[in-house]
């Protein structure tokens, strides 16, 4: 029988082919196209809402919201002002972040591409790329817009490394990824010039310096300031050269701003998008999106917003590090709360230090303490932390709690090992996913309950550092 028909009918083991001649990927099993106790209805925003006394109910107004963020960047510094980078960067501090950055990676023991063990060799020739020695004490800062999506990594290159040989779906030198239109500061430059070092105001990292144009300060600023804007509400928005919508230039996520264009049409909003002129500056051009992708202005906080936007990315991809474009739990998080305006961390960590802890647990809390603290969970979004992980809570249901969340697996008991079993996608689930296994349910490790309103953290969650 062909592999593909195995798959096809056994419906557990995921099979993959090999990267290299004899180099094998991880395997894994997979889980149920229908998650245990998640109801065909269940999976719809609508479900949710209908158990909401209040779904339109704001739960801040712009106003506020402009000032939570203002505490997330100023008091708890978790993003960044690129406007108050000074214009002059620390060089040796910076050079020592980047001698910290590469000791740490090279004594981790991972693996390479090939599925053995990275070599002296990578960690030298990485250095040499990394043009150490021409970082002077102080840094002239460059500025600039992401022109197409860009990975953002840790070292420059495109060659990935694994805590697992060949666990492909985890590159750890995999940081972020940048939306075209995402402003960055340039700090450095490979030897051979093909990537830029950057801070954004969520992350930093390497960036191919081919999706990055050069502009001023200024320009930014203007850029970012614009009076008009349109943010992206669908998942994956095109965007086209031309008001017919059929020269496709790139397209964008959840979440993403654009200050808006002077065309407009019944099917289409036009956005100013930077691009690369031949000498790398930055050059505005007009752009097309279709008019449904887009609110005018960021759409209402409210549990109906929240949630309605939470599903459209149901089932999509998981991706680590918002690998080939996608999310991972963090950025699943982020994107849904971006179109309300509201600019969260970048890591799950982080996120659970804004807004106001409901409950904070010990590893000792029974589920049953969680439980009682889940069904009092008031009618504002809920995010569901533990180390490593987080969710949004949906609400309980026949006394279960249900969360949905960007997920790559969960684990079953199995004898002496757990089972893997890989969800890969966005999904629906109960909090006791996981029940029995050595690392326990999403419940048994969940260590905090986060209100995103106004307030500030009070408790940092147990079981992180």
């Amino acid at each position: 029988m062909p592999q593909a028909m195995a798959c096809l009918f056994t419906g557990a083991l995921i099979l993959s082919l090999s990267v290299k001649a004899g180099a094998e990927e991880q395997l894994y099993y997979a889980a149920p196209s229908q998650m245990q106790d998640v109801r065909r209805e269940m999976k719809t925003a609508g479900f949710w809402i209908g158990r909401q006394a209040h779904p339109d109910n704001l739960v801040m107004d712009q106003h506020a919201i402009l000032e939570f963020n203002r505490h997330v960047r100023e008091d708890l510094k978790l993003t960044r002002d690129l406007s108050k980078v000074p214009a002059w960067y620390n060089g040796a501090e910076f050079k020592q972040q980047l001698e910290t950055r590469l000791a740490d990676l090279k004594t981790q023991g991972y693996f390479a591409d090939d599925g053995q063990k990275s070599s002296e060799d990578f960690f030298t020739g990485t250095r040499t790329e990394m043009a150490l020695e021409a970082i002077g004490p102080e840094i002239p800062l460059e500025y600039g817009l992401i022109t197409r999506f860009a990975d953002q990594r840790f070292l420059p290159g495109k060659r990935g490394l694994y805590a697992k040989a060949q666990d492909i779906d985890f590159d750890e030198l995999q940081n972020s990824g940048l939306d075209l239109g995402t402003a960055v500061v340039i700090l450095h430059q490979s030897a051979d010039k093909k990537w830029f070092y950057v801070m954004s105001d969520l992350s930093e990292g390497w960036v191919e310096a081919e999706n990055v144009a050069l502009c001023s300060r200024r320009a930014i600023e203007k850029y970012l300031a614009a009076k008009r804007w349109v943010v992206v509400t669908e998942n994956k928005a095109d965007l086209y050269l031309d008001q017919h919508r059929t020269q496709a230039y790139d397209h964008v996520r959840m979440g993403v701003k654009f200050p808006s264009g002077k065309k407009r049409g019944k099917a289409f909003y036009s956005v100013m998008i930077p691009t690369r002129d031949v000498q790398g500056r930055m050059e505005l051009r007009p752009a097309f999106i279709n008019r449904a992708q887009v609110s005018v202005g960021f759409l209402p906080y409210t549990m109906r917003t929240v949630l309605e936007q939470a599903f459209k990315l149901l089932n999509e991809p998981y991706g680590w590090g918002d690998r080939l474009g996608e999310q991972d739990c963090s950025r699943f998080v982020q994107e849904i709360f971006a179109t309300v305006g509201i600019v969260l961390p970048r890591d799950s960590r982080n996120q659970a230090l804004v807004g106001v802890t409901r409950a904070a647990f010990e590893s000792s809390t029974s589920g049953e303490e969680k439980l009682v603290e889940l069904t009092q969970a008031a009618e504002i979004p809920v995010l569901l932390y533990m180390k490593g992980h987080i969710l949004l809570y949906l609400g309980m249901e026949e006394n279960r709690p249900y969360a949905i969340h960007a997920v790559w697996a969960y684990r079953q008991p199995n004898g002496e090992e757990d089972r893997v079993r890989v969800i890969n996608r966005v999904a629906v689930s109960d909090l006791f996913l996981g029940e029995g296994s050595k690392k326990g349910s999403l419940l048994n490790r969940m260590s905090a309950i986060i209100e995103l309103s106004h307030g500030h953290f009070h408790k940092p969650p147990q079981g992180d550092k």
